[in-house]
């Protein structure tokens, strides 16, 4: 991985009075490293301690609520795909039962 170092990178991003603003949003959180520049995957998310989770979500809510978007995104159509399940399953249950039963019935009359 290659790293390269803009000169004045530090005056583009913004006045510093804004940098002093984020900080004591911030205060209350360490220094983020580059591992958690990446927000977690749903697995790491609820295998996560609780004050890991916060103290992640204190670098970069934006993220955070992103991922919570996708995620409620996700489980939507996680849901709709469940129910047509149910439904077409609960449908073929129906049917092959009756089936069963019509054909246990014709084969008791044949005896």
């Amino acid at each position: 991985m290659t790293v390269i170092d803009f000169p004045n990178a530090s005056h583009r991003r913004g006045a510093p009075r804004h940098r002093a603003a984020y900080r004591s949003r911030t205060s209350a959180c360490n220094e983020p490293n580059m591992q958690r520049l990446v927000f977690r995957s749903s697995h790491l998310i609820v295998e996560s301690d609780e004050a890991d989770l916060v103290r992640d979500v204190c670098f970069a809510v934006d993220r955070a609520q992103t991922k919570l978007k996708a995620i409620q995104r996700r489980l939507k159509g996680v849901q709709e795909q469940a129910a047509a399940q149910v439904k077409l399953l609960t449908a073929a249950e129906t049917k092959l039962t009756a089936a069963i039963v019509a054909a246990l019935l014709l084969t008791q009359g044949q005896r």
